[in-house]
């Protein structure tokens, strides 16, 4: 699996955006709770990806 920037995932009902991945780091934002996705969380963690990071959007920090 390649994953790449703007890849949608699905983790707990919301769907991320990938907007960076190194090595086997994937980092997420959040993009909403509907919507078509490319993978799910659990592909993710079956094709070697270890550890996700999920980058809070600008009103999520306030």
């Amino acid at each position: 699996m390649k994953l790449n920037k703007g890849d949608c995932i699905k983790y707990d009902d919301y769907i991320y955006a990938v907007v960076a991945v190194v090595w086997s780091t994937v980092y997420l934002q959040k993009l909403s709770d509907i919507g078509d996705y490319d993978y799910t969380m659990e592909e993710l963690y079956e094709n070697g990806f270890r550890d996700i990071e999920i980058i809070k959007n600008d009103k999520e920090n306030n």
